[in-house]
Formats: structure tokens, sequence, C-alpha cells
């Protein structure tokens, strides 16, 4: 009998690439399953970076990843699109206890608060080695990444299609210059943007990390206009007005990129705003994205329709539909604060179902039952 990480995780179907948005309190990890062949375990398990500060609510990673891969296995893939703690905490933990065999990163220094942090990336870095490490730098090409020496591969990931569109090589130098809270901010403004992307009639997936206006503004929407357009993005710097503006105070809002991204579904990975240690996500900023974004579109993955924590899942065939479901179970399983992180072996049906909510899907429906009950939510 499948665990309730492999039941939710791993697609019953095959050729579907599958992203689970997980809630991680303030912070953001996202796992990607990726395509690699026409049989269901044809997949490779991508995890777009991590967050295991045991907040309380949050899934602990860890835990989860024990059940994925209780048979076996291990992630094939961390990117780090920057190096903060909120974005590669618990790292050096992961590894040691599930394993990594390819790290993508950004490849810059932080300072400050984030130092620790980063010592457990370079840890990380020390064990996969230089032939499994690779640098994030911005392209106009599909699916390239540059390696440790800069020298550029194309390197696919399964069956989907990536871009990277930040950082821009041209100012990584300039940061590692920068002194303390200027360099984490600079970061922030050079920060790993990607876009993955799948099906015969593509649908798109922006990760954006904690990009900022800057970034946006001066080094990404001019040069990558015409990649922007998206159907899913996860929302910047954890629902931040920095996507928007420089300071709170600033009375210029900036949202060209978001016009051009014109996407479908917006996903902020923040707490409760009264949890969140810098009030995230920010009233302004979800305001602008409202404009843009119609209200059942957005998920705040802390705090959904009345305080419930969730993930959220898409997933994306290889004929280009999209279908999206809010999912509790994995919170449910292995969230930090529960006294007891495993549900009982045997389910009732109307738990399950109770667990996952279909919110809906471009073209027709696709593996849509409660995460293996056989059962269409609708």
């Amino acid at each position: 009998m499948l665990n309730t990480a492999q039941d939710v995780i791993i697609p019953k179907l095959p050729g579907i690439f599958r992203t689970i948005f997980l809630y991680t309190g303030q912070g953001e990890s996202t796992l990607m399953v990726i395509p690699t062949g026409p049989q269901t375990s044809d997949y490779q398990f991508i995890l777009v970076d991590s967050d295991w500060d045991k907040e309380p609510g949050e899934v602990d990673l860890v835990a989860l990843f024990k059940d994925l891969f209780v048979d076996g296995g291990q992630i094939d893939v961390f990117i780090n699109t920057h190096p903060h703690d909120d974005h590669v905490g618990g790292i050096r933990g992961i590894y040691d206890e599930i394993g990594i065999t390819e790290v993508w990163h950004s490849n810059h220094k932080p300072a400050g608060k984030h130092q620790d942090a980063y010592a457990e990336l370079r840890y990380v870095l020390g064990k996969v080695g230089k032939a499994n490490e690779y640098h994030l730098k911005g392209t106009d090409d599909i699916n390239k990444i540059r390696r440790t020496d800069d020298t550029e591969v194309i390197k696919p990931l399964g069956l989907i299609d990536y871009v990277v569109l930040s950082p821009s090589e041209y100012l990584c130098d300039d940061i590692a210059e920068e002194e303390g809270d200027a360099r984490n901010r600079r970061i922030h403004e050079q920060c790993g943007v990607i876009k993955f992307s799948y099906g015969r009639n593509p649908k798109h997936i922006l990760i954006t990390g904690d990009s900022d206006k800057t970034a946006w503004q001066d080094h990404i929407t001019t040069y990558h206009f015409n990649k922007l357009p998206t159907n899913i993005l996860s929302a910047s710097h954890h629902g931040s007005y920095t996507f928007f503006k420089d300071s709170r105070e600033d009375e210029e809002v900036y949202d060209a990129h978001l016009k051009q991204m014109q996407p479908a579904y917006l996903i902020v990975s923040a707490p409760k705003q009264t949890d969140s240690p810098h009030k995230h996500p920010d009233d302004e900023a979800m305001a602008i994205y409202r404009q843009h974004i119609d209200e059942e579109g957005i998920f705040h993955l802390g705090d959904y329709k009345g305080g419930q924590k969730i993930c959220v899942i898409v997933d994306i065939t290889d004929d280009g539909t999209m279908d999206i479901q809010v999912d509790k179970r994995l919170v449910e399983a292995y969230g930090t604060d529960d006294t007891d992180k495993n549900p009982p072996k045997e389910e009732s049906l109307r738990d399950r179902m109770a667990s996952v909510a279909y919110v809906g899907s471009h073209g027709t429906r696709i593996d849509r039952q409660p995460m293996g009950s056989g059962y269409v939510v609708v």
C-alpha cells in the first residue's frame, strides 16, 4: 500500500509533469516530478529551493522525502534560486537523510544571517562534487545551463523544457563586491528565475524566487519579454511589495512584467500575514496581483479560505492539458505541529475526498482522482 507521500506525489498516469508547491511557512520549496519516458515509473524528482526549519504547521521535508523514497531513490536535482536561509535552509539535513545527485545554483555568496544556511549549501556542493554542480545564468536558449568552469551545456530535465531568465552574467561579479545587507539585496536583484514548460500545446510555470523590481525592470523584462507569458506564477518574495516597488514609500508601481506574464494562477508561499516576521504577503502587493488575476486563481499556502494550510498540485499532460488541485493531505500527514504526523493506514472515502479540492483545468480533465481513491472530485 502506498504511503501518503507516494500516493499524493507520484502521478497515476504516465507522461504527467507534476509540480507540488509545498507549504513551508516563511519560506519556499517546490517539488517537481518530471516525466522521462512512457512508463509511470519514468520520473525525475527536482526540488526547487528548500526551507526545512520546522516552523509550526509547515511540511517536514525530510519526513516527506523519507516516505516518498522509502523504496529507494533520492532527489535528482536540487535547484537553488538564491542562498538565503528561507530558500536553502536545512539542505544539509536533506542531503544527509535523503541524498541529492546534482545541484544547480545562482553562485552567490550571502552575508550576515544567511551565512549558516550558505555553509550548508557549500557542504552539499562538496559532497556532490564539481561534476554534478551547475550555475544558473540568464540565457535566451532552451535547456541551457553552465558548468562551474563557465562552459555552456544543453542539459534537459526529462521531457520538459526550461529557460533560465536570471541571474545576468554581467552583474554577478558586481554583487560579490558588495557588503552586508547591500549584498543580500543585490542577490534578490540577481535571483534565479526559471520558466518550466511542457506539452504539445505548452503550459508554463514561472518560478521567481525573491526577484525584485530592479531585477525585472532593468534585467529581465526587456531582454526576455516574449518569454514571460505563463499559466502559473509563484509570487516573488512570498508576496512582498518588492516585486512592484523599490520601497514601501515608493509611489511608482511597476507592473509591466505582470501585464506581460498574464498568469491564470498565483501561488503565494507564506504563512498567515500575522505569523510572518515580514508581514508577508503584503496587502498592497496582493491588491496589485488581484488587478491582473481573478481571486479564485490566487492560492495563499498558509492562509487558504479562512486559515487553512495547503499545498497546491499542478499537473500538465504531454498534450498540454493543465489541471490544478488544492491538497491538504501532505500538511495533515507531515505538518510539524501535528502530534500524529501519519494518518491511519485505512482512510475513509469521505476523508480522502475532503483532503483534495479540484480547482480547475485548461482542457480535458486528467488524473483527477483524490490521490488514488478512484473517484473524481468536482
